[in-house]
């Protein structure tokens, strides 16, 4: 059965269909006809308001079931991500820091860890994204690829969100945390929709505005969830007597940690679909 996709989004539309139903775009303009069994290019989706399979609105159990759910039905496809990306790291970063190792070494290393997690976070959106949207598993290669076209303006939108949060905390905890909060979906943010980083910003406190002492609550479920199993992954680095084992011992960490990326993207895609009393939480189109 043919089905017509948007040149733009990739999105699927019967025939007869005017305008796209993911991005709005008209078809008649520029209609590709295909079958299933041709490839085409993948998108995630445009429209935040377009309903996403398994989501409803924000809700502590909600966000915490479809973590815990996505998280451990796709572990295998966030280990492969994560253990390509960091693998390599963690080797450096066991052979080359010790007691010894200078202040700027360690600088270095910290901002090249840092690197790792934010072209992780792209790959991992794009890759959940299109199963919840298609049911489609995508490849490592797909979702990694996809993410570094998103990593320069994911990097400036986390360094900012980094700098105001330690700011936060410096001056005193509980500015830290309620900035930390404001801004708990900026990732999801920058890599779904488009804007400045000031605007990727404010985009994520409007979203999360009357929700953050439920975002804290879930977040500190989930906190505790991943110290239950980080807790023992830091002994076995910290005492590893062989460097293979610290390695794979750190990796482990690095994909636990992974929930959190989870948890951000389920609870951006939760509030875009919670409405809100005389506010409209949907960006405008560009």
């Amino acid at each position: 059965m043919l089905n017509t996709y948007c040149a733009g989004c990739g999105a699927v539309n019967h025939l007869g269909e005017e305008n796209c139903v993911g991005c709005g775009a008209t078809l008649a303009i520029r209609p590709a006809f295909t079958t299933h069994d041709e490839p085409r290019e993948w998108q995630p989706f445009i429209d935040p308001r377009r309903p996403v399979a398994e989501i409803r609105r924000f809700s502590i159990g909600h966000v915490l079931a479809v973590t815990l759910r996505l998280f451990t039905k796709n572990l295998w496809l966030i280990t492969k991500i994560v253990f390509l990306v960091v693998a390599p790291f963690e080797v450096f970063k066991a052979l080359s820091l010790s007691p010894a190792t200078s202040d700027s070494q360690r600088i270095w290393t910290f901002l090249l860890g840092w690197l790792c997690n934010l072209l992780i976070a792209p790959a991992l959106v794009y890759a959940l994204v299109k199963i919840l949207e298609t049911g489609v598993t995508p490849g490592v290669n797909e979702s990694l690829r996809w993410g570094l076209t998103k990593l320069g303006r994911l990097a400036l939108c986390g360094a900012i969100s980094s700098v105001l949060q330690g700011l936060g905390y410096i001056l005193f905890i509980i500015p830290g945390i309620i900035v930390s909060l404001a801004l708990a979906v900026v990732y999801p943010v920058a890599i779904l929709e488009k804007g400045s980083p000031a605007e990727v910003l404010r985009r994520s406190s409007q979203l999360t505005r009357g929700f953050r002492i439920r975002i804290l609550g879930a977040s500190i479920v989930l906190g505790l969830l991943g110290l239950a199993l980080i807790v023992p992954a830091g002994v076995v680095i910290a005492n590893a007597t062989s460097s293979p084992l610290a390695i794979t011992a750190s990796i482990l960490t690095d994909i636990i940690k992974q929930a959190l990326t989870v948890m951000s993207l389920v609870m951006y895609l939760t509030l875009v679909q919670t409405p809100r009393q005389g506010r409209s939480m949907f960006p405008l189109p560009n």
